[in-house]
């Protein structure tokens, strides 16, 4: 291996003006220094706003005004990346440099098809043309593991899960086989399976190609299996660094001690994550009050809360001049019962059907075939407006993306209570200190609730969404994905939280993750879907150490284990 580093980073700084008429700053970056030999793959982890993404934004020139880089140096192969021109640096994105983008759904340009952007990846940064890069392009989506690739070359983005746009992010960004690839959490939307075909063909490259490889993740697996090198960041600085196996099982600081063990293990199920309570007790005692005045009007349901029956859902395209109506299974026959205060998880790959079968729970999605019976009542039988209301009012959603699921010109304390408002559930004047009392009970700062969602971390946005769906009094929460871009200690916590609403108030839980590690800390029972059917369901013990389906066996056997 050429002892010169591809890559270098030395003493690099990087801020934000701040404060009255921008006079004060505020470090994104702090004299961070990192080095990359060509063939090596290193991990940088650390939570959100430590200064990961800002520095592969700032290897490409990529940086949101108005940050600026006043101090250290970036050199490619000894050419100096800092003060490029524009031009500069598109001859170097792309050919040189890949990057690999966390949220598929805004790289990608909704109204081209996957075909013209991938095509168009090939032909800016390779000397291929017509039918070879045509061909080049169904080669790329095969390698990053793209089913039907040339049919999926005709879609457009929308039509496509998270998982498959993921993968064709992927594909562009290894076109041009370029030295270096910046892979930003490149497997948050991607299920454990096709993460593992993802990250063996990150680890291919590196071996076989000598490419260099930068991976931001908070998935501490993934950099215990694909790592050489690891770097830790916390608010800027750099903390702790060495050979992975080093930093992760023997780790000197405090911090990445604490970081550890935030991880959700899959050997064994822990009561809850070892983390410091949050001090503000009384206003705690607030939010919990409103919650228990419920259980005073209102008797616990007993046996089932949710029984699921043969549920069915297909999809249908309808016909065109070119094309007839075609039809797709969703979810095919499907049944489970979940018992009040119990945690259901549902684990599958991208496609299996499991936020169908939430959305279906939820009336947002009509049923093809067979019942919900929630409380006691087929919610299909139910006409009458107001008992309709008063059923759907008890079932609430956390979702995937705490970025689009608040409203952005909305206040924090609005988006909790601007529901029961309009339900006429409360009275305007108690909304504010209801949403600030419920802020705290999720461990947000009630001086906060006057903030937009812009000013919150991803974390602090989903905590936002847990307290929308807690004004409701709910007795069933469907929780789709609610962890997915969380950096692990955010995720703890909120693990935490939900543990212990759920003891408290006996809420029940359906769980959609595809981490398989985080529905071994949360669930009581378990369903394993692939292709819409129900493969296999049992106890959290039965699932984790005695699987019967093969299909359940390759989903842990795909599982990045990290053994602390």
């Amino acid at each position: 291996m050429n002892k010169t580093p591809l890559l270098k980073i030395k003493d690099l700084t990087v801020t934000y003006p701040c404060g009255p008429q921008g006079k004060d700053e505020f470090k994104a970056l702090d004299q961070v220094s990192i080095n990359l030999n060509a063939g090596q793959i290193i991990g940088i982890v650390g939570e959100s706003g430590a200064g990961k993404s800002t520095i592969g934004k700032a290897i490409l020139g990529l940086l949101d005004p108005p940050a600026k880089v006043v101090n250290g140096d970036i050199t490619l192969l000894d050419n100096p990346l800092i003060g490029l021109s524009e031009e500069q640096y598109t001859s170097i994105r792309g050919e040189e440099v890949g990057y690999i983008y966390q949220n598929p759904m805004t790289a990608l340009n909704p109204v081209l098809t996957i075909g013209e952007q991938v095509i168009e990846a090939i032909e800016a940064n390779t000397n291929m043309r017509g039918k070879s890069a045509y061909k080049h392009a169904i080669d790329l989506l095969e390698q990053s593991d793209v089913s039907f690739a040339e049919d999926r070359l005709k879609k457009y983005p929308h039509q496509l899960s998270g998982g498959l746009c993921q993968r064709i992010v992927f594909a562009i960004a290894i076109a041009a086989k370029p030295k270096l690839i910046i892979a930003d959490e490149p497997t948050t939307a991607l299920d454990v399976t096709v993460q593992q075909s993802v990250l063996q063909t990150l680890i291919k490259l590196s071996k076989q190609e000598q490419v260099a490889i930068i991976l931001i993740t908070h998935d501490i697996g993934v950099v215990a299996e694909t790592c050489d090198y690891v770097y830790v960041l916390r608010n800027g600085k750099h903390i702790e660094q060495g050979i992975t196996s080093d930093v992760l099982q023997r780790p000197t600081q405090d911090y990445t001690k604490s970081l550890m063990a935030s991880v959700p293990l899959i050997e064994k199920r822990l009561h809850r994550f070892a983390l410091k309570q949050q001090d503000n007790a009384e206003d705690t005692s607030r939010g919990l009050q409103y919650l228990r005045e419920k259980e005073k009007t209102e008797s616990l349901t007993k046996g089932p809360i949710l029984e699921v029956c043969n549920l069915s859902k297909i999809f249908i395209t309808p016909s065109s001049m070119f094309k007839p109506k075609d039809l797709f299974t969703a979810v095919n026959n499907v049944s489970f019962t979940v018992n009040r205060g119990e945690t259901v998880g549902i684990v599958g790959e991208s496609g299996s059907g499991k936020s169908t079968i939430g959305r279906m729970i939820l009336g947002l999605e009509d049923i093809t075939e067979g019942s919900v019976i929630y409380r006691g009542k087929d919610l299909k039988s139910i006409i009458d407006n107001k008992e309709r209301q008063k059923h759907c009012l008890s079932m609430q959603c956390i979702f995937q993306d705490p970025y689009s699921s608040l409203n952005p010109r909305m206040s924090a304390g609005e988006n909790i209570t601007y529901g029961l408002k309009a339900h006429k559930l409360i009275d305007g004047n108690k909304a504010k200190s209801l949403a600030q009392d419920l802020m705290s009970l999720v461990g947000l700062k009630k001086q906060d609730a006057d903030k937009l969602p812009h000013a919150f971390s991803g974390g602090e946005r989903q905590r936002i969404g847990i307290a929308r769906a807690l004004s409701y009094r709910p007795d069933f929460i469907f929780c789709d994905e609610p962890t997915s871009a969380l950096d692990v200690s955010v995720q703890a916590s909120l693990l935490n939280l939900l543990k212990d609403l759920q003891e408290q108030f006996s809420l029940t839980l359906l769980f959609v993750s595809h981490d398989l590690a985080v529905i071994r800390q949360m669930c009581d029972q378990v369903i394993v879907m692939k292709d819409g059917v129900s493969m296999e369901m049992g106890t959290n013990e039965n699932i984790f150490k005695q699987p019967k389906s093969p299909y359940t066996k390759s989903l842990l056997s795909a599982m990045p284990v990290f053994n602390p």
